[in-house]
């Protein structure tokens, strides 16, 4: 058995902390390899840092998918792995999954099951195949579970352990504790192709964003492709009074999301760590692959219109008990996780080909 748990980015990164801990735990041999997708050290080595541990392979080349997969498959023959972890829905995701699956190996895909329903969306695309290629795939609430358990083109077994969010949360509580700044603010986060790509969209939303600013603080730490989007069409100086900041690191940002009064954000993971924190939601798109955020309450969708967008900050910012469902379910859900891998090692050949298997809610998430 070895185990290539294979990442790129910063999300990758902070979500799989929990398993490389339970990977250790095991003494499970194991290597982390990064794809290099994300090549600002803002958004890999410090983020590296505060969740304790590193890469052990990084591809040196200049990145694109095609060379991250050959990368891939020939360390994979290289050194003997056995078996490959991916998470979640990037491209260093989806050539985690090509790679081994042309490399014949297990693959085991963490997130599986999320579906937002657009077609155009890259990361759905993403999603989709390699939920299809897994072998294995652990979803994170048991409305995912079922998604699978009814899409005939998955073919591994699934199973429900819970969010590894909910490990980072636990594990790092005191350090996010502590409020970083004074409040009341509004937390936000933008990156998505969607929005970075079209001038249009920008403005409107950087226009709406100055007029919140107005009446609260805005606090908004601007990643890479954002301020890139920004200086290209011209919105750089035009922020005030909006509290743009460089991008932070996993932990301040866990914090500022804890004591803000509202999170606003087009960013997937952050919807779950808002839910997690107890913090109400925007989500800035037209849709979302976290549904029951939403069916629970906790979370409001409201695509571009400046109307609806602030209809739903003045809804959020309503005085009401911030305490929703334990859908993504308890501390040791990296443990769990590698428990499955590891007990299933032995069976390789047999779950192959094996039928899925959905564990029951209740008994998996403890």
């Amino acid at each position: 058995m070895r185990i290539a748990v294979v990442q790129g980015t910063r999300p990758e990164i902070i979500k799989n902390y929990s398993v490389v801990k339970a990977l250790r735990a095991a003494r499970a041999p194991f290597e982390v390899l990064d794809t290099g997708q994300h090549c600002d050290r803002r958004m890999s080595s410090s983020v590296y840092a505060q969740m304790g541990y590193e890469a052990d392979r990084v591809l040196r080349a200049p990145y694109s998918i095609g060379t991250a997969i050959e990368w891939l498959q020939r360390t994979f023959a290289k050194h003997g792995f056995t078996q490959v972890i991916v998470n979640g829905d990037t491209a260093a995701a989806l050539a985690g999954a090509v790679a081994g699956m042309y490399s014949d190996l297990e693959v085991a895909h963490i997130e599986a099951g999320l579906r937002s329903g657009d077609a155009f969306m890259r990361e759905e695309r993403n999603r989709i195949m390699v939920d299809s290629v897994a072998t294995t795939l652990f979803a994170y609430t048991s409305y995912e579970a079922r998604l699978l358990a009814a899409t005939p083109g998955v073919r591994g077994r699934i199973y429900l352990e819970g969010n590894t969010t909910v490990d980072v949360l636990h594990d790092f509580a005191d350090q996010i504790a502590a409020p970083r700044r004074p409040g009341p603010y509004v937390y936000v986060t933008l990156h998505r192709k969607e929005l970075t790509d079209s001038r249009a969209r920008l403005t409107k939303l950087v226009s709406l964003l100055r007029k919140v600013a107005a009446k609260v603080t805005v606090v908004f730490p601007v990643h890479p492709r954002t301020a890139d989007a920004l200086r290209r069409y011209g919105l750089g100086s035009r922020l005030a009074p909006i509290e743009a900041i460089e991008p932070v690191p996993p932990l301040e940002s866990l914090a500022l999301q804890k004591h803000a009064l509202v999170v606003m954000t087009d960013s997937g993971c952050i919807q779950e760590e808002a839910y997690l924190l107890g913090v109400p939601c925007i989500t800035l798109r037209e849709n979302t692959e976290r549904h029951l955020t939403v069916a629970n309450g906790a979370n409001l969708v409201t695509g571009f219109s400046e109307k609806t967008i602030l209809e739903a900050l003045e809804q959020a910012c309503e005085p009401r008990p911030r305490c929703w469902p334990p859908i993504y379910g308890a501390p040791g859900v990296g443990d769990r996780i590698v428990g499955r891998l590891v007990g299933l090692d032995a069976n390789v050949q047999r779950a192959k080909r094996a039928p899925f298997e959905c564990a029951d809610a209740d008994a998996a998430v403890h």
